[in-house]
């Protein structure tokens, strides 16, 4: 008997593109934040202003320095929106007072290194001082108001952010309480409209080794792409963490996660605070940045622009937040020809994408009210679809068996006997 040859099957192999297409938006996100794709991100991101500064000295072009300042409040906005994700993606809360943070972060830097209070802290004390301001402002929001869920504490959150603006355009003046004056007539701690002025930049070196000279705009770039990656970092570990875990678990779903055993209220308070600080520390880079803490810098409209660029990028993603932050700011300077239709355009691709792709561009969790509650991602809170006439009837029979297994735990109202 001759042996049977074995029979051969060929295994098909996909293309590495195409298996990573077919992954969707949880694989995009586990494949865009390895080390082999953020490392290299970053590398090039910081290469960026020499290429552009390489190129004008080369041409006619002379746009070097107008592309690097967009390009540092592009990452400005990127280190916001990674900052808004925590508490929204991550944590699933409505933080509509979240810009408020970056203005307090503004000014507690202003206060301590400017004329304004004849103070000059330098950079580290200034960043304690900016840290722990910011920190206890957190506190005395967050501790009576992440006890609330959904639109009520959006409603908070939303008022803390007018607050302090108002409070900020009244500080440049002594503060009246009950027709008492708190503090000398000539007490000024804000500057009103006007602002403080004058707040000092960072001590950092002028000139660096194989670079040569390095102009302003450009060493504050670099910080806040620093500050971006380093906020990528600690948000990747928080997130493969225990805290990272119950942050998912709450906005998942808040029931569960309380009846598993996790403490809902530190957890949530926990990524408040830690995105307010994160806030502050951006605003406290800003001030040094354009010299200057404005009240316009953080009203009502910029909380708005950092929300869009969480939703554009989507929740929960931290490469959705960096795309979020580019898609909004670059496309308007690019634009500029159509004065008249680049915000029109800017407006139809964000409806299509909230129609098409409520998820975001790279977001897996999505913003549409759930039927079943449970969860604090209802951004639109909406109540349960299921209404007491459409459940099922319970016969007397079946309420008999129950009570004979666990006992009757609530007795019949009086308007029933």
């Amino acid at each position: 008997m001759s042996a049977q040859p074995t029979p051969r099957y060929s295994i098909e192999t996909t293309h590495p593109l195409k298996r990573l297409w077919e992954s969707g938006p949880a694989g995009w996100n586990h494949a865009l934040t390895r080390p082999a794709v953020l490392i290299p991100f970053f590398v090039v991101a910081a290469l960026v202003p020499l290429a552009l500064q390489y190129v004008e000295d080369n041409s006619s072009w002379t746009g070097a320095q107008f592309w690097t300042l967009i390009l540092a409040n592009c990452a400005m906005y990127a280190c916001l929106a990674v900052a808004l994700n925590l508490v929204v993606g991550y944590a699933g809360l409505l933080n509509l007072g979240f810009i408020a943070f970056f203005g307090i972060g503004s000014y507690a830097y202003a206060l301590v290194a400017s004329d304004q209070l004849h103070q000059h802290y330098p950079v580290w004390a200034a960043l304690l001082v900016v840290v722990a301001v910011t920190l206890a402002f957190a506190l005395l929001v967050g501790v009576p108001a992440l006890r609330l869920r959904g639109d009520y504490l959006a409603i908070v959150t939303l008022g803390f952010g007018l607050i302090m603006r108002d409070l900020i355009l009244d500080l440049d003046r002594p503060p009246v309480l009950a027709g008492h004056q708190f503090g000398p007539d000539g007490l000024n701690l804000t500057g009103g409209t006007n602002g403080v002025h004058q707040v000092d930049p960072f001590k950092l070196p002028t000139s660096l080794p194989l670079i040569g000279p390095v102009p302003h705009f450009r060493m504050y770039y670099w910080i806040f792409i620093g500050f971006l990656a380093l906020s990528i970092f600690c948000m990747l570990r928080w997130r493969n963490s225990r805290t990272g875990r119950a942050w998912v678990a709450i906005r998942d779903d808040e029931l569960a996660a309380r009846a598993m055993g996790v403490n809902t209220f530190k957890y949530r308070l926990l990524a408040f605070t830690m995105s307010a600080v994160m806030a502050g520390i951006v605003g406290m880079i800003d001030a040094a940045f354009i010299f200057n803490a404005f009240p316009g810098n953080f009203d009502v409209q910029q909380t708005v622009q950092v929300f869009i660029m969480v939703i554009l990028g989507g929740l929960g993603s931290l490469p959705g937040a960096i795309l979020g932050a580019i898609a909004f700011t670059v496309p308007p300077f690019l634009l500029q020809q159509f004065v008249f239709y680049k915000y029109l355009v800017i407006s139809v691709v964000l409806i299509a994408v909230m129609v098409f792709r409520p998820e975001g561009l790279l977001g897996t969790v999505s913003i549409r009210p759930r039927k079943n509650l449970g969860g604090t991602l209802e951004l639109l809170t909406a109540e349960t679809a299921v209404e007491a006439s459409e459940l099922p009837a319970v016969t007397d029979t079946e309420v008999a068996d129950v009570e004979a297994s666990a006992g009757a735990i609530v007795e019949d109202p009086e308007w029933k006997q």
